[in-house]
């Protein structure tokens, strides 16, 4: 069964860093599709997106990437490593899109009956 208490703590992880890696006044998109198999989630904002040498190691527990924004708090690294452990948890995966510059998050989960 989802437990819907950590996929909104997984949903909410990616959207908090949207925030905090968007530029003020910048837009967050996220956008649920379904399909006959799964459910899929995408977060995507129009921060710098995540650097290509710290792609590999995003989902690490943390780890910090390059790019970090200059007036927000200090992050623990952890998020993203939740993230992941949560989603695996439901038989899913959290992956990053390689979208040209932007690099959205996404979660795919199987449908729960």
């Amino acid at each position: 069964p989802l437990d819907a208490e950590k996929i909104a703590s997984a949903v909410g992880n990616l959207l908090s860093n949207a925030i905090r890696f968007s530029p003020q006044g910048g837009r967050i998109l996220i956008q649920l599709t379904r399909f006959e198999d799964r459910i899929r989630i995408d977060v995507a904002d129009e921060g710098p997106g995540v650097h290509e040498n710290d792609r590999a190691r995003i989902f690490e527990p943390f780890y910090r990437g390059v790019r970090q924004p200059e007036d927000a708090a200090r992050g623990t690294g952890i998020g993203l490593s939740i993230v992941q452990e949560y989603v695996a948890a439901h038989g899913g995966r959290v992956s990053l899109v390689e979208a040209g510059e932007r690099t959205p998050f996404r979660i795919e989960l199987p449908h729960a009956s």
